[in-house]
This record gives structure tokens, sequence and C-alpha cells, in this order.
């Protein structure tokens, strides 16, 4: 592909699932990750899951942005 074309559909569509999945993965690690300490080790109401969410969601983010900053420079 040359750099001034822009991409095919099934490209689009590849990137449109990676960056579902570079999204999701993350956010379901951290509540199950998360919701295991609280049950398991800690017996806390929740703490740890909600902190799980919300690393989950900051590290979702953050692979989101690496994967369409080549994108953003355009």
């Amino acid at each position: 592909m040359k750099k001034n074309e822009p991409p095919s559909a099934w490209a689009s569509l590849a990137l449109a699932f990676e960056l579902g999945f570079v999204i999701a993965i993350p956010i379901a690690l951290g509540a199950i990750g998360g919701g295991y300490l609280d049950s398991h080790v800690t017996h806390t109401n929740n703490v740890f899951s909600l902190l799980g969410l919300l690393l989950g969601l900051i590290s979702g983010i953050y692979g989101a942005y690496r994967l369409l900053a080549p994108f953003l420079k355009r």
C-alpha cells in the first residue's frame, strides 16, 4: 500500500476489530482480577474491582492511542 493511498475495506475492518480488542481485553482482565482480589484475598466490597476497572480503562485508552497514533499523524 502506498503512503497516500487509503486503506482497503478489509484493512479498515481489521483495524476496527483490533481496536475493540485493545480496549475490551484490559478492561475485562482488570474487572476479573479485581473481583478475584475482592472475593478471595482481601474480602473487601468492590474496592479492587473498581480499581481494576479503572486501570483497565486507562491501559485500554493508552493501547488505543498507540494503535491509532500513526493514523493521527497524517
